[in-house]
């Protein structure tokens, strides 16, 4: 089985920290957990630009297609779609994109190879 590490900066007005966790989500076929890796990367180049002043806009990749409420679609540049396998994508919400936050990278590991306690 395959997971997904990553690392961020997350915080708030009065400090900030660095994390690292593991996404909920396991795959069996190591071609969907680079394709979401791939994902997540194309996501936050995304996310990124769309609160830049400095560079031009990128489009939103055509993968990127979020269910929300009329009232929450402001928000969808804080989701992304994960394929787990050919038939499942799964949604999940970025804990790395916001105000105080940042990613640093994300990385796939074998449950053999990390743990958190």
């Amino acid at each position: 089985m395959y997971r997904i590490k990553y690392d961020y900066r997350t915080g708030d007005s009065f400090g900030s920290e660095d994390c690292t966790d593991l996404l909920e989500f396991e795959w069996e076929d190591y071609k969907y957990a680079k394709e979401s890796l791939n994902r997540i990367k194309e996501h936050y180049e995304w996310y990124k630009s769309k609160d830049s002043y400095f560079k031009d806009e990128k489009p939103k990749p055509e993968w990127h297609k979020v269910k929300l409420p009329d009232d929450m679609k402001d928000h969808e540049h804080y989701l992304i779609n994960l394929r787990i396998n050919d038939t499942e994508e799964v949604q999940f919400w970025c804990p790395w994109c916001g105000y105080f936050e940042s990613l640093y990278g994300a990385e796939i590991v074998t449950d053999d190879k990390f743990s958190i306690d």
